[in-house]
């Protein structure tokens, strides 16, 4: 991933800026264009005229609530096409006769996060009613820019959801601080918003929940706080004591306040408190059967929610700038409704943010319907956990996930939508990309297209890279659809008796497949992905050697066995197409 400074700057002289969200009429009507490319797909694009040529001066006017990781993405926009000359005033400061003019303007009709850019021959302006669109608009205006020139158009926008983001919630390897620290940059650069810490081996996180951190992750975790704030990113830090907890013991609490006050003195201000994978037929402790009775959902959920409940109202109530309470109930992933979410419902504090991951742990798909139904019986709408790229269950053992972000209903009527990743950070960002353009513009995303985008990005434009990149993502796709449609072709044309053509139509996607991984540079990527790619080359080779055998050249058949044995099944690629494929081309 390109590091880039986040920072950011508006436009325009003044009786070239638009007055309102909607705009001004001050040129002749814009019209909608689709050649100017955004990511996330912003809502609306108007073309207001040719692209603007930048001079070698500007000057990038903002006011005080505008903060410099937001002006400096102007100053970046600005840098990027051309601009060699740039300084940065307050609003009525002295602005040279031949500069360009970048001012960043509030305008409270604005939607929340959304923003305005507007481009033209005498400047740019970037409207917002608060800092978190001011900044998303620089970033936008910094994809905008190119050598030379800025597209002089009109940008519209706002998000389709409050909350977009990463909870870091999987069990296996961490991420480190440094993997964490690029996330946020990359979570910035696609307009996420949100960041829970909640990974499951971390053991001060769930198993050593009471201990303190040492000073040294207590100070990498206020610096991943800081860092995020200054991104426009809200980083909660969930603490789960669900294994060992005694909810009716006051130490408990006292030991959950003291370490909530530790995080909220390193700067953390927003927290969580999952109840998720725990066992809630049984009490870890005699004063929770006297208190609450014989173990059972009900019983558990009054517990549960009386903890929650008195860390909202009694630690969180005593701290400075804290956001509402997170949590996962034990039953998170459906929609029938129980003893336990009964209780839930009934007992929770209204400010409590509950997550809820779909009609199953890891589900295909998340209608409208089920969101609204989630809504009913736990009384207010939930915040999905969405477990995917996520592989730390068995189904997904031996698998990277690189699928596009796929099954979730436009206009789901919910909180927000947080993606649970694998623990191979770079990896995930496939996944993240998408969530990130469903979450912004949920009724205009398309999977494909924003997986190509990413691809794109992740190569440098380089257009056979990113063809590398995609054939690579399929094969580490449930049942590689792509590859199912060529072998399907191949099928089709081979029971005709065009064997030559079939043949060949196959051949140049399985040299893709056999070049992809030397051609695939991003250091990051590879990196993670690499005994991937190893079991790629030898899958892309004996698809080869067996195409040479249909061909005529029986005796590659051998030699395609051999790098199939070789590639192993312990990394799974292209498994149950490619691999069966392969078992019968020598029977045909």
């Amino acid at each position: 991933m390109r590091k880039i400074v986040l920072l950011a700057a508006v436009v325009v002289v003044a009786a070239a800026t638009p007055d309102t969200f909607a705009g001004s009429g001050d040129v002749a009507a814009p019209r909608p264009t689709s050649e100017v490319t955004v990511w996330p797909t912003p809502r609306e694009v108007e073309r207001l005229g040719p692209d603007v040529s930048v001079p070698g001066e500007a000057v990038v006017e903002a006011g005080e609530q505008i903060s410099q990781h937001t002006w400096q993405i102007a100053l970046d926009a600005l840098s990027q096409a051309g601009v060699l000359h740039q300084k940065i005033i307050r609003p009525g400061g002295p602005i040279d006769a031949d500069a360009f003019l970048v001012r960043f303007r509030t305008d409270a009709a604005v939607p929340a996060e959304g923003y305005v850019v507007d481009v033209r021959d005498s400047g740019v302006s970037i409207t917002s009613s608060d800092e978190a669109g001011a900044f998303h608009g620089a970033q936008t205006l910094l994809r905008l820019a190119r050598p030379g020139a800025i597209p002089g158009v009109r940008i519209t926008d706002h998000p389709s959801l409050p909350v977009r983001g990463i909870v870091e919630g999987f069990y296996g390897r961490p991420w480190t601080h440094a993997e964490r620290l690029d996330q946020l940059r990359f979570a910035a650069a696609v307009k996420l918003n949100a960041y829970v810490y909640a990974p499951k081996d971390d053991p001060y996180h769930r198993a050593r929940w009471a201990d303190p951190y040492p000073s040294a992750r207590l100070a990498e975790l206020g610096q991943l706080a800081d860092v995020a704030a200054s991104v426009q990113i809200r980083f909660t830090y969930a603490l789960a004591p669900g294994t060992t907890i005694c909810y009716s013991d006051p130490a408990h609490l006292h030991a959950l306040a003291a370490k909530i006050g530790l995080l909220h003195g390193a700067g953390v201000r927003s927290f969580a408190l999952p109840l998720d994978d725990i066992e809630y037929a049984r009490w870890n402790c005699p004063g929770d059967l006297a208190k609450y009775g014989p173990p059972g959902p009900a019983a558990a959920a009054r517990a549960q929610t009386d903890l929650l409940n008195r860390v909202q109202r009694d630690v969180l109530a005593g701290l400075d700038g804290v956001a509402p309470l997170q949590t996962v109930p034990t039953e998170y992933s459906d929609v029938a409704d129980s003893p336990y979410k009964k209780a839930f419902r009934e007992n929770l504090d209204e400010r409590v943010v509950l997550m809820w991951t779909g009609t199953a742990i890891v589900p295909a798909a998340i209608t409208a319907d089920e969101a609204a139904a989630a809504g009913a019986v736990w009384g207010r709408k939930p915040l999905v956990w969405d477990n995917y790229p996520v592989n730390d269950y068995p189904d997904a053992a031996g698998r990277l996930l690189l699928g596009p972000y796929t099954g979730r209903a436009a206009g789901m009527g919910v909180t927000g939508v947080l993606s649970n990743p694998m623990n191979q950070a770079c990896a995930s960002r496939g996944a993240l990309f998408g969530l990130a353009d469903f979450a912004w513009n949920d009724t205009a995303y398309d999977p494909d297209r924003a997986l190509r985008a990413h691809a794109s990005s992740l190569a440098g434009g380089d257009q056979r890279e990113t063809e590398a990149l995609l054939a690579f993502f399929d094969l580490n796709t449930r049942r590689s659809p792509v590859l199912a449609r060529k072998i399907s072709d191949f099928q089709i044309a081979w029971n005709s008796g065009d064997r030559h053509r079939a043949v060949a139509g196959l051949r140049a996607y399985a040299v893709t497949i056999a070049d992809a991984p030397k051609l695939i540079r991003d250091e990051c990527f590879a990196r993670e992905a690499r005994v991937w790619l190893d079991a790629t080359e030898r899958w892309g080779r004996a698809l080869l050697a067996a195409l040479d055998g249909l061909d005529g050249d029986r005796a590659r058949f051998a030699e395609s066995a051999k790098l199939v044995a070789e590639a192993g099944t312990a990394v799974k690629v292209g498994d149950g197409v490619l691999d069966r494929f392969l078992a019968l081309t020598p029977g045909l």
